[in-house]
């Protein structure tokens, strides 16, 4: 990956520094698996290497920063894992007047748990429930000053995502196209104009249709430089959104209705099914309840089999006219650090399976006085994911499979008039404090709430709460 090319850059190029460190943390979860009608408490412990190198001076300026650690539960099973964050980026002069900057993210994390790291991704706003998943970013912008007062910028980029382990999200991945020419009117002013083009395939899961999504967005930028430590940033502008959902006149799925809930797999009990098919007469599989179903003891579910898809109503092919802009400010002054982020983009990393939108409301906000060793912060975001089209829902009738267990029947399709949405709200607050030069600690209490819309029905609404205690080490700076 790319992490790797810049080390083997590094290799051969002048190094500024490397810095290695090693993280633990203690952290106590109180609703462990997001369920809002069995809370499960869990405590777990984290120890992990950190390791950063950087050289930002000269033609070929670069950084790249690794966090590892292994995450053990004392009170759940089957969970244990160890996780994964890469972020890379190199940037290399051409010429006086050109420059290319490559920029690459790699995750393979677990979603029980959250920090300031995934506010910044937005990967707060994935549902709780999807326990682990493999993200991919990877970005490439040319960077051309055309004249004194004029800057092209050509971008390309790819997005994929993995939800492992999971039935009712759809894996994708993402292309986008673009480019974007800005002007300085004053030296404290910048305006600029853009075009993107972006293409979403998602892979079919047990329970939702493969499809593509397009988008074509186009934009103002208007850039003020209040002052040397504070910034200013707003553009959008319009976007023509297209899904194009995959036809099949079959789906796959287990014979049984079921999920997994903490490492357990767990049936639908029928009695729980509050939604009855007019035409059969049998529960819809949709709005069973698998919390209080009864166990499998073989911890199966069942091979997967094939259903003949009924045609009901069908959209196959749907567009919206939408917007998506944003707006920012970044202060950093002597005792402060903010910033405060409001965007709406295209969400290529939903799991939702149709084209989706993220809108994101995220605060950050630092205070380290320069004589002290402490400093407290807060940090914050609402994210909303939504899809902005129509869909094709795959649903089943069920019947009764043994021990009041609800079993497949037949498969059927209907139009989802209601767009899916999830909403996360996620704050977290904490005080930081060197005993050291290459020692500190770190008290955090985080919160997230979700609340969700599926296929029309309002989803419990569910809140965690966490409590973090970190122990850091670091070793002085190599510099070579």
């Amino acid at each position: 990956m790319l992490g790797l090319l810049v080390l083997s850059i590094a290799a051969h190029a002048r190094a500024g520094e490397l810095q290695l460190g090693l993280s633990s943390e203690y952290v106590h979860n109180s609703n462990f698996f997001s369920n809002e009608n069995d809370e499960d408490a869990a405590n777990s412990f984290l120890i992990g290497p950190e390791i950063g190198i950087y050289d930002l001076e000269g033609r070929l300026r670069y950084d790249l920063e690794f966090i590892g650690a292994y995450q053990a539960y004392v009170d759940q099973s089957g969970v244990d894992a160890w996780e994964s964050r890469l972020r890379a980026r190199a940037t290399y002069e051409i010429d006086a007047r050109t420059s290319v900057r490559v920029t690459e993210r790699f995750r393979d994390v677990s979603n029980l748990r959250f920090s300031r790291l995934d506010i910044a991704l937005a990967d707060t706003a994935l549902d709780p429930n999807q326990d682990r998943y493999f993200r991919n970013d990877l970005e490439v912008e040319l960077i051309r000053d055309l004249s004194r007062n004029f800057e092209l910028r050509l971008i390309g980029a790819h997005h994929w995502i993995d939800f492992e382990d999971n039935i009712d999200r759809n894996d994708s991945q993402a292309f986008d196209i673009g480019s974007e020419l800005r002007y300085r009117i004053a030296p404290e002013h910048d305006v600029g104009a853009g075009i993107s083009y972006t293409n979403q395939d998602f892979e079919e899961s047990l329970t939702q249709l493969a499809s593509r999504g397009e988008y074509v967005n186009s934009y103002l930028t208007w850039i003020w430089d209040i002052s040397e430590a504070i910034q200013f940033t707003v553009n959008g502008g319009p976007s023509w959104v297209r899904s194009d959902e995959a036809d099949t006149t079959q789906t796959s799925q287990t014979r049984f209705v079921g999920g997994n809930s903490g490492g357990d797999l767990f049936r639908a009990a029928l009695a729980s099914c509050n939604v009855i098919d007019p035409v059969s007469g049998n529960p819809i599989a949709s709005s069973c309840d698998f919390v209080s179903a009864p166990p499998i003891p073989a911890n199966d579910l069942g091979p997967i089999e094939a259903f003949s898809l009924a045609r009901g109503e069908r959209v196959g092919t749907a567009s919206e006219l939408t917007f998506f802009g944003g707006a920012s400010i970044q202060a950093n002054l002597a005792e402060w650090t903010l910033q405060a982020i409001y965007s709406r983009r295209q969400s290529t990393t939903s799991g939702d399976g149709l084209a989706s939108s993220l809108d994101r409301v995220s605060l950050e906000l630092d205070y380290a006085p320069p004589k002290y060793r402490w400093s407290v912060f807060v940090a914050g975001s609402w994210d909303r994911r939504e899809t902005l089209t129509e869909a094709t829902v795959v649903d089943f009738t069920v019947v009764d499979g043994g021990d009041g267990a609800a079993q497949r029947d037949a498969a059927f399709t209907e139009v989802e008039n209601g767009q899916s949405r999830l909403d996360a709200f996620t704050a977290i607050t904490g005080l930081r404090t060197a005993f050291t030069r290459n020692h500190s600690a770190t008290l955090e209490f985080r919160y997230r709430r979700t609340e969700g819309r599926n296929r029309g029905f309002d989803r419990p609404d569910v809140d965690t709460f966490f409590f973090v205690f970190s122990l850091d080490y670091t070793l002085d700076a190599i510099r070579f």
